[in-house]
């Protein structure tokens, strides 16, 4: 069992076409890199379920992403503490991009924990 296992939405997964999941699959990883590209999904086919979800998705990773700098930002000024909470944010966002990227490309519908069920604006 995959620890990514536990966020996912069997119900959207169910809804993705086995074409649109092989087809969309770049469009799907690519935001997750650079969130600011989270329309990709959506402007690529904006009937696929897949597309829509990870739009979504990769919305709410968008806003958590702006938030964990704002707050990395904030706590910088402090002298060693901003560091070091500097570097956990840091790697924290790093390894959670990269998980989502592994189940945006695995097909899977990896719901982000607490924001990513509040976006369904696809």
């Amino acid at each position: 069992m995959n620890i990514l296992d536990a966020f996912n939405d069997q119900q959207a997964q169910n809804s993705f076409s086995g074409g649109d999941v092989q087809t969309y699959k770049v469009q799907a990883v690519l935001p997750y890199i650079l969130p600011i590209l989270f329309f990709l999904p959506i402007i690529s086919e904006k009937n696929s379920a897949f597309c829509k979800f990870h739009a979504n998705q990769q919305l709410a990773w968008l806003i958590v992403s702006a938030v964990l700098g704002l707050v990395g930002k904030i706590i910088g000024f402090i002298p060693i503490l901003g560091a070091i909470v500097g570097a956990v944010i840091g790697l924290a966002w790093l390894l959670l991009s990269i998980l989502l990227m592994i189940s945006a490309n695995q097909g899977k519908a990896i719901r982000i924990p607490v924001i990513g069920s509040m976006f369904e604006i696809f």
